[in-house]
């Protein structure tokens, strides 16, 4: 079947086509998209959820597998590609801005924060950061009512995606060893996504980790052990030899672009999910969660005023949009919970009241300790002439600056590791819950007391951390809190995926208070920091607000924190994996509920967000996910 488009989109994939030879992008050369009728798999989303599952599930030539992607393949540029330039030259023509709603419990001002719209998705545009999280994280998402997620079960997926090198040389003037230790048999060697570190370290690197120690925060040499706190050089996604970003398009789409039974459209957005019937199944009934919905395809389109295209699958069409869209499409789509599908004139298929609901993220805050000693060299002195030969040395040799992220060292405390009132929180944490957004639902209200209790568990440990500070050259301690209580939600304010008004996207930070005390002993434990003598030695600035004499008067320290929170871009559960019964939307085959033959798979589908950077977490469930398909594609579908 033959489906027009216009000259300037066949000049645009043409471009395209010449950059990634070989992969079967379309609009083709001639104008036209040269699709097949209809598709084993289609994918909606090409991050990490979307390449990896298209990668595993195309490994089978007679299986017929279409990813549609609203973003292009990236030009692979600097801004891209160098590790030094995240946080400092950042590639914003793949990005999507987006706006949150006011944030009540904050200051009551909006935030924007970025999606990647592009063949790879945020592994596109984020800072690199590899952490898993701790064992408990995994063990809690099983005791949620998911057997076969907890960390045993993840870690051949977390093995199986990654490919783990230690440090090569250190070019930094501090001839200190690395305290990094891998435990080998927890990590991975022959995985498509290379994680390493970088070949020069900045001396501020070191001395945050002399002055957390100084603090008592041991060193761990593996946080990605299952043992998640402590302090230790992170690693992060970026290849060994080159030095440079490595990424979901890197790892999974570029070495399978010959694969031609794996097709791919990019700049084509899907508007909705195609399905056989409409039969309302309310979550109170007996056929809640019956495999009844039989998804037929997609109809997707290059904008609000481009003509739609009917696509059908033959077998499944897998969701891989991430935490905002993949929801957003499944409540335009007639899934969702009735009362959000009545208001937007859209018939129930399926009455899910979780669908966009447990939205989590961990609130951050960045506020920058300026280093100002005469002797202190960091990226923010990477100008001029000085960013003419630390280009040249990264290009030529793959050494130097530009080789190292933003964020090289992070500390991670257990709670109990930095208050001595670890009961009194824990009792706080417990007895003052925040109210649920826009639901009154009782699944939905279950499911939250069930992890609260996990939470309180989590905090508890020695092994899980409270919040999490991350160190950059230039003085920035970033502190992020990472069991958030507060819940927020997801939700599409158009029946039309390209209506006039963007999705409602409400994190609610803080609408626990347990969160802002955390964020708080974090903001506690830099003035301790910076006072240290491993610090203070690079004569740190504190930010207005964030001084020493402020963090003694915690009521205006609020105040000014409160400001200042934003997304930690860790956004995930808005359709989680839990129980009906606990207000889940998908099961534990990742399969939503109701249907025949409709998945997520993405960093929506996790039911409690691990104390961790997410994309090694989103990455491991979508190879899970992965075997999970093709194992039931093996029999008749359920």
């Amino acid at each position: 079947m033959m489906l027009g488009v216009s000259t300037t989109r066949m000049l645009a994939i043409g471009l395209l086509l010449s950059i990634a030879s070989g992969i079967r992008v379309f609009p083709n050369s001639n104008g036209t998209l040269s699709l097949r009728d209809s598709y084993d798999y289609i994918i909606v989303g090409a991050g990490i959820g979307g390449l990896v599952v298209a990668n595993r599930l195309s490994e089978d030539p007679s299986t017929s597998v279409l990813v549609i992607e609203a973003g292009d393949l990236d030009d692979r540029g600097e801004d891209v590609s160098v590790p030094g330039n995240i946080g400092l030259e950042e590639p914003h023509r793949y990005e999507v801005k987006m706006e949150m709603a006011a944030q009540t419990f904050l200051d009551g001002k909006s935030r924007t924060f970025s999606q990647g719209k592009v063949v790879g998705g945020s592994t596109i545009i984020n800072g690199l950061v590899w952490t898993r999280g701790s064992m408990a994280d995994f063990d809690a998402w099983e005791r949620l009512g998911n057997p076969g997620w907890g960390w045993l079960d993840l870690l051949p997926y977390f093995r199986k995606s990654e490919k783990y090198s230690m440090l090569g040389t250190n070019n930094s003037t501090r001839q200190t060893p690395m305290p990094v230790h891998a435990i080998c048999p927890k990590h991975g060697k022959r995985g498509p996504v290379e994680v390493g570190y970088p070949n020069y370290l900045y001396n501020q690197t070191y001395n945050f980790l002399e002055g957390t120690q100084e603090l008592g925060i041991p060193v761990n040499e593996d946080l990605n052990s299952g043992n998640a706190t402590g302090a230790s050089i992170v690693p992060s996604s970026m290849t060994t030899k080159n030095q440079s970003r490595a990424d979901a398009r890197t790892a999974y789409l570029d070495p399978v672009l010959r694969r031609r039974n794996l097709h791919i459209v990019t700049g084509y957005s899907v508007a909705r999910v195609l399905h056989d019937n409409v039969i309302t199944f309310p979550a109170s009934t007996d056929n809640a969660g019956t495999s009844s919905l039989n998804i037929t395809g997609v109809e997707f389109a290059a904008n609000s005023t481009s003509k739609k295209i009917t696509i059908r699958c033959k077998k499944e069409v897998i969701l891989a949009a991430g935490a905002i869209f993949s929801p957003v499409l499944l409540q335009i789509s007639g899934i969702g919970p009735a009362e959000v599908l009545k208001n937007l004139g859209v018939e129930i298929a399926i009455d899910l009241p979780g669908v966009g609901r447990n939205f989590q993220d961990h609130p951050t805050l960045q506020p920058v300790y300026e280093y100002t000693a005469p002797d202190v060299f960091s990226a923010w002195d990477i100008v001029g002439s000085t960013r003419d030969a630390v280009r040249q040395e990264y290009l030529f040799n793959r050494t130097g600056p530009w080789t190292t992220p933003m964020v090289n060292a992070v500390a991670l405390p257990a709670l109990g590791w930095v208050t001595d009132h670890l009961q009194g929180m824990l009792k706080e944490a417990s007895s003052a819950f925040g109210d649920l957004p826009y639901s009154n639902d009782t699944t939905l209200r279950a499911g939250y007391v069930a992890q609260v209790t996990q939470l309180i568990s989590l905090l508890a440990r020695t092994d899980t951390p409270a919040y999490e500070v991350m160190s950059t050259s230039w003085g920035q301690l970033a502190v992020s809190a990472m069991q958030p209580f507060s819940r927020g939600v997801v939700q599409a304010t158009s029946s039309s995926f390209f209506g006039d008004t963007p999705p409602l996207v409400d994190p609610r930070y803080c609408s626990h208070p347990i969160d802002c005390r955390l964020l708080l002993l974090g903001l506690e434990f830099n003035s301790r920091l910076i006072q240290t003598p491993s610090i203070a030695v690079l004569e740190p600035l504190p930010p207005p607000g964030f001084g020493i004499a402020d963090t003694r008067n915690l009521t205006a320290l609020d105040e000014a924190m409160r400001t200042m929170i934003t997304s930690g871009l860790h956004l995930s559960g808005t359709t989680s994996m839990l129980p009906l019964n606990l207000g889940g939307v998908v099961d534990t085959s990742l399969k939503v509920y109701g249907t025949r033959n409709l998945r997520v798979v993405d960093g929506s589908i996790i039911p409690l967000v691990p104390g961790a950077h997410i994309q090694a977490a989103v990455y491991a469930l979508a190879e899970k996910a992965a075997d999970i398909i093709k194992a039931e594609s093996s029999g008749p579908l359920a």
